[in-house]
């Protein structure tokens, strides 16, 4: 058989300060990409001029798609996927870089495990200056070692439905599935977690406890995994709350349950046990965010989801139940 091409789709905007090392970092790779399909949503900077001269001298294709409107983050990574020709499509943020071997190991491993349809690998968690700050990308998503077991036991589906920890960066799907994860739901910064949890819940989903990028806290990233102390923890959970997260996560799993069922008929069919997660996380997303204000009036909804282990299947355990408790 021959190997599988690779596609690297990289949504940028207003990302000049750092994009040329994230592009040197895919000419440096041990096995290079067979192209790079960059989106450019209206950049302001010389991004987009800086890709040309990239493309220039770059030793594989390179295709440069510039916006005529903006389409925010979401939109740009779905307009960049679609336009992939490769078998695997790798995902790349514009500030990061990737360490040589990313791109070998991970088409390696989709080589050597035909069934997979997704795989991410970890990665150093650095400042600005890519100095590395002691922590990686997994201990900063709380992605745990009891549910890298899970994963490793083919139960990828039980863990995301928790919490999805495949970042965006880090993961790679093959282009077969393109067609299920295709158009994204109208939903904010969703990419991520629809893609993983949409290709987990019909195929085989694999990690590779391997640190293969150096993932670049600039304090302008849009998401930022850094790991967080006491303190950080209490206004995040602050945060949710004020910004309706909860409400996000209940429109996210239910566009999921109806893709799935709408793809039932072809050849992805997920199982009953994997619908009944996705149900069960919009379920749970939903009473949360439908919460009753008043202390006493939120107790009956708090008991129930502790009793049907609804805050441990589907959100952080104890540290959920205290911020409903203790933060509304």
């Amino acid at each position: 058989m021959s190997r599988p091409t690779i596609s690297i789709a990289l949504a940028s905007y207003n990302g000049a300060r750092y994009v040329r090392e994230q592009l040197d970092s895919f000419a440096a790779q041990r096995r290079l990409p067979d192209e790079l399909v960059v989106c450019d949503d209206g950049s302001t900077d010389d991004t987009a001029e800086q890709v040309e001269r990239f493309a220039e001298e770059a030793p594989f294709e390179v295709r440069l798609e510039r916006n005529a409107r903006t389409l925010t983050t979401t939109p740009n990574f779905e307009k960049a996927i679609s336009l992939c020709r490769g078998d695997l499509i790798f995902l790349s943020d514009q500030d990061d870089v990737w360490l040589p071997e990313k791109l070998a190991e991970m088409a390696l491993h989709f080589e050597a495990h035909p069934g997979v349809g997704g795989l991410f690998c970890n990665g150093a968690v650095c400042g600005s200056d890519l100095e590395p700050l002691g922590y990686d990308l997994w201990e900063a998503q709380w992605f745990r070692p009891a549910e890298q077991r899970l994963v490793r036991e083919g139960r990828a589906m039980e863990v995301f439905a928790n919490h999805v920890v495949a970042s965006g960066n880090t993961l790679a799907f093959r282009a077969t599935f393109r067609d299920l994860v295709l158009p994204f739901p109208d939903l904010h910064d969703c990419a991520d977690a629809w893609i993983a949890t949409l290709i987990a819940a019909v195929a085989d989903f694999h990690i590779l406890d391997r640190e293969l990028i150096r993932y670049r806290l600039h304090g302008e990233n849009q998401v930022g995994n850094r790991r967080f102390g006491f303190r950080d923890q209490i206004e995040m959970a602050r945060w949710q709350i004020a910004e309706g997260i909860f409400s996000h996560g209940e429109r996210l799993y239910g566009a999921i349950e109806a893709r799935l069922e709408s793809a039932s008929n072809s050849a992805w069919r997920a199982p009953g046990t994997t619908l009944a997660l996705v149900r069960g996380k919009a379920a749970h997303s939903r009473a949360r965010d439908r919460m009753p204000a008043g202390f006493f009036a939120r107790l009956p909804v708090i008991a129930r989801e502790t009793l049907n282990r609804g805050y441990w299947r589907y959100s952080y355990g104890a540290k959920s139940v205290a911020q409903d408790l203790l933060l509304r």
